[in-house]
């Protein structure tokens, strides 16, 4: 049975047509005229294609409805498009679609392209029910609202949610605005800590059977191996040496590749292992992928074990005979008119000479998570200090029974080899290093692959409120924002700063903040009692602390509104009030709320006095000693009824959706070119430029003020000393990159590392721009053999600095690339950003993928933006 063919293409959705299927799904608010935003572009699609609730059994499917599809197939990057349907075949199960107009880039044949018109089977395609935000806004009140055991308050909560939302003053996590109302079994939070790993088979399967559940319903999940045991240590159940921590690690992030969240995307992983683990070493170099770096580091570090390593994952990949022909043929040309370029004549007679080049064994090692080394006090004071570092674990190979009872049942609660030691048990140092010499290693792998991230633990675990009610922060969510302890959630969500802001007489609306921050909190509690638990542990633990994550997206518009450039003295002073205002606001809402509902039940004793015991040590964490008097004395008083309330997440997808830059970011461009079907590029400003713009007629967008500064333009320093002010008034931690420019330093990164540390940061990611576009070396050698003559560094003022490809190559290539799409016709767009589809801004090379939430770059794994 076949619908008929319109006589001429449908080009617009059939509200009524959709407003009567909605009848059918109670949980849809029908759309109504007072219903405004549907979002434009890219935000447009991330708002239908991830949070709408959608006909997923297609009952209501009906020519003239609006569908997400994917318009070009690929098994890892198809494109996706929206369209509208014009006929259905039900027999043959297909369905024929036109195309918009911004979508058609990707389609493949030039028939499809001219007309728009495609045909899929009907299981490919998705029918949103929610077209406007507003639907969602409204579905997400209602189903928290509907959580308020007082009646009274039900419509009350509905109002101030709805209003809060619909307005985009205040913006859940993407998994809340996806799940929330939706009367759907799906969790609400957007990643997960798992604890230590107990260390033996069992206890390494037992945890990597979580993370798979975790990771098939959509979780994020962050991962602490430091109580695996190292490398060739005795393993006596097995009679044999351990293949150490590192591998183990790396078959748990191999779970990335394999487990699908909802048949399409891939999950997000965060693998840590601390300082002071007999086998950092191997984990630090274990993601580099670049040849000169470990070239560099077999030839100038003087640590054996370094060189070792290095040499271990350091591969030569001889000529094939079809290679040698063909460079043979290129310098045979080289007099001639050829067409080959000088670059090209020089990069043959390199290859010739040397007879292959250097590549990396396993290179897929551990690409399934971002890695990060956490870092204590301890070995900063040693760095500081120049001293020595003692690479330590339990000495596993000489307890006795009960000693290794005490180890298996123990050590996976403890996770810290200071501890342990402090507990009375015996400890092996499994060999001493130069402080120095390590943290250098850390940075040179940070500065040239952007891995590992540096985690500050004790930072962390001074500051959590965690340690009031007995527990610890062990890793971080796969972003880094959340601190938490095992089994703790990630329960998101941010204010949108932009619509704080006075724009006539360029001031914050604190009063609109406060309101927000007010309501914000009472919906984010909400969310603990609403959302499906799939693992009883999770359940425990999040009903137990209560805690939320109350971030922020559109910083840097809030500041341009204001009229303060980011990074300024000035900007960070108006930084400091908001945070303070959100923090103290934040505080003061959830005592208001456990007057009414009473404490998050760990801090709640058995009887009244251990219940003000349990407060006293609350009122004496880290981040309560910063806290006004009152806030303080409110907590002995009545309690509060959430262990945490602040954080700043990425918000990559919601922000994309807003339209606002995302988390605290500055705007990473704004003007950036887009091709369209014709391979003609367009210059594109972004919406804060066109709003500027559209206010100031005689202004030029080449030379706007200096409000107007994207990230690469601001000093690495500046970039620190924002998260640092905001870091003051947040009890969990921040999601920030801090972007240096091309040719800054290993010293310089150090630097900046340090100045994170001392100024109360918790972590951060340092990217130097364009660190993996280092030309890769080639020698004429047998696989793994090195020829100590080549200098592969230029040493300026014993600064490490790796020999760049010309900055004109990079360049002629570009254009190139650009010539080549507008000769060929090429149709698909092709964009430098962050969202999925685009071109990576920082290698250049890889597609960005959604990995679990996470837009992560296909090839160099930087996480660009997180799906909040």
């Amino acid at each position: 049975m076949s619908t008929p063919t319109p006589t001429s293409p449908v080009i617009t959705w059939n509200q009524a047509g959709l407003n009567e299927a909605i009848k059918q799904f109670p949980q849809v608010t029908p759309i109504t005229d007072e219903m405004k935003i549907t979002h434009a572009g890219v935000s447009r699609m991330v708002m239908l294609d991830r949070y709408a609730f959608k006909d997923t059994a297609k009952i209501t499917l009906a020519p003239g409805d609006l569908v997400v599809l994917t318009v070009k197939q690929d098994p890892s990057y198809p494109a996706r498009g929206i369209g509208i349907v014009q006929t259905i075949d039900w027999d043959q199960h297909q369905a024929t679609i036109l195309i918009e107009e911004e979508y058609r880039g990707p389609l493949e044949s030039d028939q499809e392209k001219e007309t728009g018109l495609v045909t899929r089977s009907i299981d490919s395609l998705d029918k949103p029910l929610e077209i406007y935000y507003e639907q969602i806004a409204h579905r997400n009140a209602r189903g928290l609202a509907e959580i308020e055991s007082d009646p009274a308050k039900v419509q009350e909560s509905f109002d101030a949610f709805y209003h809060q939302l619909s307005q985009m003053n205040f913006v859940p996590a993407g998994r809340v605005l996806y799940g929330a109302g939706s009367q759907t079994d799906v969790t609400y939070f957007n990643c997960y800590v798992m604890p230590y790993i107990p260390d033996s088979r069992e206890g390494i399967a037992e945890h990597r059977k979580e993370v798979m559940e975790i990771m098939s319903r959509g979780g994020g999940v962050g991962t602490n191996g430091s109580t695996l045991r190292p490398r060739n240590t005795l393993a006596r159940g097995v009679n044999g040496k351990s293949s150490g921590s590192v591998s183990w690690l790396n078959d748990i992030a191999q779970l990335t590749h394999l487990v699908e969240q909802g048949g399409s995307r891939r999950g997000a992983q965060m693998i840590m292992l601390a300082d002071w683990h007999p086998d950092i070493i191997e984990f630090i170099i274990s993601k580099m992928q670049n040849p000169r770096i470990l070239r560099y580091l077999i030839e100038q570090t003087k640590d054996d074990q370094i060189k070792q390593l290095a040499h271990e994952k350091l591969k030569f990949v001889p000529l094939s005979l079809n290679e040698q022909t063909m460079h043979e043929a290129i310098i045979a040309q080289a007099n001639e008119e050829s067409g080959f370029n000088a670059d090209i004549i020089a990069h043959s007679k390199a290859m010739l000479r040397d007879g292959g080049h250097y590549t990396v064994h396993k290179e897929d090692f551990l690409t399934g998570a971002n890695i990060s080394v956490t870092i204590t006090d301890d070995f900063m004071q040693a760095v500081q200090a120049d001293g020595d570092w003692e690479l330590r674990f339990p000495d596993v190979e000489h307890y006795n029974e009960a000693d290794m009872e005490a180890y298996n049942t123990q050590w996976h609660q403890v996770g810290d080899v200071r501890e342990w030691e402090a507990l009375g048990y015996s400890v092996r140092t499994y060999r001493t290093i130069p402080a120095r010499e390590l943290w250098k290693l850390i940075n040179i792998c940070a500065t040239y692959s952007a891995e590992p991230g540096i985690f500050f633990i004790d930072n962390a675990n001074q500051d959590t409120n965690a340690t009031a009610y007995g527990q610890k922060v062990v890793a971080t969510n796969p972003c880094g924002e959340q601190p938490l302890a095992p089994y703790s959630v990630c329960n998101l969500a941010a204010i949108n700063l932009a619509n704080m802001a006075n724009q006539e007489d360029q001031t914050v609306n604190f009063d609109k903040l406060k309101e927000t921050v007010r309501t914000g909190v009472r919906l984010q509690d909400n969310v603990i009692d609403a959302t499906p638990y799939f693992l009883e542990a999770n359940r425990k633990q999040a009903l137990g602390e209560r805690r939320i994550g109350l971030g922020v997206m559109g910083l840097a518009d809030l500041l341009i509104y204001t009229n303060h450039r980011y990074g300024s003295a000035e900007g960070n002073a108006v930084i400091d009030q908001v945070f303070e205002t959100i923090a103290i606001t934040a505080y003061e809402t959830s005592i208001e709320l456990a007057k009414e509902k009473g404490s998050f039940p760990f801090l709640v004793g058995a009887d009244d006095q251990a219940t003000q015991e349990l407060r006293e040590k609350f009122v004496q964490t880290g981040y309560m000693q910063k806290m006004p008097d009152h806030i303080r004395q409110g907590v002995l008083e009545h309690g509060i009824r959430n262990s945490h309330l602040l954080t700043v997440a990425p918000t990559g997808s919601t922000g994309t959706m807003v339209g606002v830059a995302t988390g605290l970011e500055p705007y990473f461009a704004f003007k950036y070119y887009r091709s369209g079907r014709l391979g003609k590029f367009i210059e594109v400003n972004a919406g804060i430029v066109q709003d500027y713009l559209a206010q100031h007629p005689e202004a030029d967008a080449d030379h706007l003020p200096e409000i107007f500064v994207s990230a690469m333009e601001l000093e690495p320093e500046e970039h620190v000393d924002v998260q640092t002010t905001i870091q003051r008034w947040v009890d969990s931690s921040i999601s920030k990159t801090v972007n240096a420019p091309k040719g800054y330093t290993v010293q310089q990164v150090e630097k900046i590392y340090e100045r994170l540390y001392t100024g109360g940061a918790k972590g951060g990611t340092v990217y130097v721009d364009g660190s993996r576009d280092s030309q890769v070396l080639t020698l004429k050698a047998e696989e793994n053999e090195q020829d100590q003559n080549i200098a592969l560094f230029e040493v300026e003022d014993q600064e490490i600095r790796v020999v760049e490809e010309a900055d004109e190559l990079r360049q002629l290539v570009e254009l190139a690339e650009k010539d080549h799409l507008a000769q060929s016709g090429h149709t698909d767009d092709v964009v430098y950003g962050s969202e999925v589809g685009d071109t990576c801004p920082i290698c250049r090379k890889g597609i960005v993928e959604d990995m679990g939430g996470c837009n992560t770059c296909t090839n160099c794994n930087a996480q660009l933006r997180c799906g909040l």
